[in-house]
């Protein structure tokens, strides 16, 4: 397809999709809500949240467990004299480490759904992101372990403020390079995805009253991304890579 073409095509999708949401923020502040029927959408979100927290909690721990038997048979089979099974076991490793931050996050953006009069959701939905933090973490530590008994060259301790740091100067070049074009791809898409939620969090606050806390937020987040990417470039600049 011809370039002009694709970037008008992108351009029309773009307005028309903010076309669509601009009549749906206008509609929505003209119209609005009845309070009951928000009451009992409110009351109905805090009663599920917590359940579909142990929802996630089970399912990501268990599908996480399962993958790293599968892990760990793969790596006998390497013990066993089988180099060809080491790739399949450290991605299988890195399936479980998925499922486990999955589960986190579900849990983390479950919980705010939980707030209702009473606070007995908001309780039990605490309560179970502090279960949940711990098995995280426990269950990312013998993730480690086992890739590390895998490839003894890697160094970090999970429970180390600098962990990331060390993993990463433990990787051979192929996989820094591996992981700087995913980093590159993540910011862009990130920052993509902040912006549109900037948007549409000042056209919705155009109609809605309330404070302009989630915009600040959304505008920090994106300052904070792009500073922290100017300021690493910059500094490998300096140390010698090419400019970006």
């Amino acid at each position: 397809m011809n370039k002009s073409l694709k970037f008008f095509l992108y351009i029309l999708g773009g307005a028309l999709a903010g076309g669509a949401l601009g009549f749906g923020v206008v509609w929505f502040g003209m119209n609005g809500i009845e309070a009951g029927m928000l009451a009992k959408l409110q009351g109905g979100m805090a009663l599920a949240a917590p359940a579909l927290q142990v929802l996630a909690i089970l399912v990501c721990s268990l599908a996480a467990v399962g993958t790293m038997k599968r892990a760990g048979r793969l790596a006998a089979a390497l013990d066993a004299g089988d180099e060809e099974q080491a790739e399949p076991a450290l991605q299988a490793a890195d399936t479980a480490i998925n499922l486990l931050e999955v589960q986190q996050i579900l849990v983390l953006f479950l919980m705010p759904f939980a707030m209702a009069p009473g606070g007995f959701s908001l309780l039990v939905s605490g309560l179970l992101v502090v279960v949940s933090v711990p098995l995280v973490i426990l269950g990312q530590g013998r993730i480690v372990n086992f890739v590390r008994r895998i490839n003894p060259e890697k160094r970090g301790d999970i429970r180390d403020l600098k962990f990331n740091k060390e993993w990463y100067e433990s990787c051979d070049e192929a996989e820094q390079q591996k992981i700087g074009r995913v980093s590159y791809q993540a910011v862009l898409a990130t920052q993509m995805v902040l912006l549109v939620l900037l948007v549409v969090v000042v056209l919705v606050r155009m109609v809605v009253p309330g404070d302009n806390l989630a915009a600040w937020c959304l505008l920090a987040a994106v300052l904070t991304l792009k500073i922290s990417f100017w300021r690493g470039s910059r500094r490998e600049e300096k140390r010698g890579g090419g400019a970006l």
